[in-house]
């Protein structure tokens, strides 16, 4: 059973994890990286509350860390105090990663302080609730289809190919979100855990009243593409010659009102397979994308205009 504290621990793992990979992205604006930040200190504050270390009655981090913490003393505690007290959408990005390798270390320093199993990424309870409550109240229009032929529930259309080159007759299903992690497991019973690709395709609406840029964030393994009305937004297919890295990117780009067909494209080599997608509107931080944005393109489409038969 996980010690008291073990959870907010968790979840301050997720919102760093979060920021240190918008960090990386240098497409990212570095501004987006910071309500992850603060949501690292607000699970953290709530973790050092439940198993009674630092100051457990503290109203905020930096009197948090005022009190004793194993393995930390006095000196790097007002370090992180600052870090905290310091943390600024208007901050520039070196200081932000100072913050976010600081972070890191007082992660590491309170595991073994709490205890509880190794630390891991973990999908955000929110997002499912968010899922639950939307599939109760969003308009069934959303979620129907020309046809109700493919299975599944949700505005996605994935195609599942046995091979990673996105070729031959593929398995297709309905779903909510491309929000993935299959570890070493088969995405689908049909197709292999490794050489395999997927193919997801919407359509999104957006209304009279979005004015800012869309941005979009696709964080995967192995590689993934990103493409919004036939036009390549994020590439990340292959390694990138400076960083070395695939499957992870941005990309920004002005919609006008109405539909647009949005199309993300993925591929696992071996070893270990995720997909993620995340979007941010009217200047907001990327998050997962809601269904309630999303219209089904239907079982069947026109390549040319696959919005074209949605309402």
């Amino acid at each position: 059973m996980a010690q008291p504290g073990w959870d907010e621990l968790c979840r301050a793992a997720d919102d760093l994890h979060a920021a240190e990979l918008l960090l990386e992205d240098p497409l990212a604006p570095a501004r987006t990286a910071v309500p992850h930040l603060q949501g690292f200190w607000e699970a953290m504050l709530a973790a050092g509350r439940a198993a009674q270390i630092g100051a457990p009655n503290a109203a905020d981090p930096g009197e948090w860390l005022g009190g004793e913490i194993a393995g930390l003393d006095a000196r790097t505690r007002e370090q992180l105090a600052a870090h905290w007290r310091g943390l600024s959408a208007q901050a520039p990005v070196a200081q932000l990663e100072r913050h976010a390798r600081a972070a890191r270390q007082l992660l590491q320093t309170l595991e073994p302080v709490i205890g509880g199993g190794p630390l891991r990424t973990r999908k955000r309870r929110i997002l499912w609730t968010c899922v639950g409550l939307l599939m109760l109240f969003t308009p069934l229009a959303i979620y129907v289809a020309l046809t109700a032929e493919i299975e599944g529930e949700g505005p996605w259309r994935a195609s599942y190919f046995a091979d990673r080159k996105l070729e031959g007759s593929p398995i297709h299903q309905r779903e909510l979100s491309v929000d993935h992690d299959w570890g070493k497991d088969a995405p689908h019973e049909a197709v292999p855990p490794d050489k395999f690709s997927v193919r997801w395709d919407t359509c999104l609406r957006i209304d009279d009243e979005q004015t800012a840029p869309v941005i979009l964030q696709i964080n995967a393994n192995d590689g993934a593409r990103v493409f919004v009305n036939g036009e390549s937004l994020i590439d990340g297919w292959e390694r990138d010659s400076g960083t070395r890295r695939r499957g992870i990117g941005t990309g920004e780009v002005t919609l006008a009102p109405g539909l647009h067909h949005l199309r993300v494209e993925y591929y696992e080599s071996m070893g270990s397979a995720s997909m993620k997608l995340a979007a941010a509107f009217d200047d907001n931080a990327p998050g997962p994308l809601s269904p309630d944005r999303l219209v089904y393109p239907g079982d069947a489409f026109d390549e040319d205009d696959p919005c074209a038969a949605v309402e």
